[in-house]
C-alpha cells in the first residue's frame, strides 16, 4: 500500500515512517530542506498548489501537521493558517488528485474542562485554546468531504504521546533537566492527572487503519485508560536514571484543565486492541533513546 506522510520529520512522523515501512511503501513530506528518509520532498501544507503537487499518488495520506499548542498561545492566526486552511489545502488535493483515504491526528485537549474522568468521544467540547478550536474544526471538515465527496477519513485523538525522537514536551525537559543537575519544575502540587502513551505503541493502531476499513469514518481516543500523575512521571524518570531529581514547586498555571484519561472502549472494539506499554517500560525506552541522542 502507498502512505504518504505528511509532517515525517516531527517526532509521530519518524516513528510512523520507521513503523509503516517495514510493510507498506511510504513517501515523506515536511517543511525542512533535506530529510534522510527516501522517497522525501518538502512541501508548504499552507501553499495550495505546493500541497496539490505533493498529495498524489498515494493510497492513504496521514496527516501530522500540526502548528502546536504552546505555539497558539501566542499566534492564533498562524494556528488557523496552517491547521484549518492547510488541512483544507490536503483535502482539496485529496479530492482532486483521486485519494481515497485520510489519517488525521487530533488533540484530546479541544474536549476544554473534561467533566468525567474517562473522556469518551462523544464528551462534549468547548476548547480553551486555538489549538483545541483548530482541531474541532478540522474534525468537521474531514467529515463534511466524507460526506460530500466520498473521502473516507479515520481521527485519532492523542492524548499525551511520548517516546524516542521527541525533543520537546514534558519527558524531553524532565530528563534534560535531570541529566544537568538542575531542578525541575513542578506546577501545583504535582498531582495532575494525564494518560500517557508510548509511541511504539501508537504505530500498529495506523497500520491497522491504513490497511483495513475497520476504523473508517470514525474518532478514536488513542489512550490507554491509565493515568499517572506528574509526580510520578518525574519519580520514575528518577529511578530510571538513578538520580534524585530535585523538583521547583512553582503555583499552578492558570487555565490547567481537570484531571482525566482516554475511554478506550471505542477504540478496543474497532482494532480488538489497546496500547499496553507501561508507563515505567515506555519511559525506560525513552530515556535510553534521549541517552543516546542528547545534543543539548
Amino acid at each position: 500500500m502507498r502512505l504518504l506522510i505528511l509532517g515525517s520529520e516531527g517526532f509521530v512522523g519518524q516513528n510512523l515512517v520507521r513503523g509503516l515501512g517495514e510493510s507498506h511503501e511510504v513517501r515523506c513530506a515536511d517543511l525542512i530542506e533535506k530529510s534522510s528518509h527516501d522517497s522525501y520532498t518538502k512541501f508548504d501544507i499552507t501553499d495550495s498548489a505546493n500541497v496539490l503537487e505533493t498529495v498524489k499518488d498515494a493510497d492513504v495520506v496521514i496527516d501530522l501537521v500540526a502548528h502546536a499548542l504552546t505555539s497558539s498561545l501566542e499566534d492564533i492566526v498562524t494556528n488557523a493558517r496552517v491547521n484549518i486552511l492547510g488541512l483544507l489545502n490536503v483535502l482539496e488535493a485529496c479530492k482532486k488528485n483521486g485519494i481515497k483515504k485520510i489519517i488525521f491526528t487530533s488533540a484530546s485537549s479541544m474536549v476544554g474542562v473534561p467533566q468525567t474522568y474517562a473522556v469518551t468521544e462523544s464528551h462534549p467540547t468547548n476548547p480553551k485554546t486555538a489549538y483545541g478550536i483548530s482541531k474541532l474544526a478540522s474534525e468537521h471538515y474531514l467529515r463534511l468531504y466524507s460526506e460530500m465527496f466520498g473521502i473516507t477519513h479515520v481521527i485519532f485523538r492523542f492524548f499525551n504521546i511520548y517516546g524516542p525522537f521527541q525533543k520537546n514536551g514534558l519527558i524531553p525537559a524532565i530528563y534534560q533537566r535531570a541529566v544537568s543537575g538542575q531542578p525541575v519544575t513542578v506546577f501545583g502540587k504535582g498531582d495532575q492527572v494525564r494518560d500517557y502513551v508510548y509511541i511504539g505503541d501508537v504505530v500498529p493502531f495506523f497500520e491497522k487503519a491504513s490497511s483495513t476499513g475497520v476504523a473508517d469514518n470514525s474518532t478514536f481516543n488513542l489512550g490507554t485508560g491509565r493515568g499517572s500523575t506528574i509526580i510520578q512521571v518525574v519519580d520514575t524518570v528518577s529511578k530510571i536514571l538513578g538520580k534524585e531529581i530535585t523538583k521547583d514547586f512553582r503555583p499552578e498555571r492558570p487555565g490547567e484543565i481537570g484531571n482525566f484519561v482516554a475511554d478506550t472502549k471505542r477504540l478496543s472494539s474497532a482494532f480488538g486492541d489497546l496500547p499496553k506499554m507501561t508507563l515505567e517500560d515506555g519511559l525506560r525506552a525513552t530515556v535510553d533513546w534521549l541517552g543516546k541522542n542528547n545534543s543539548s
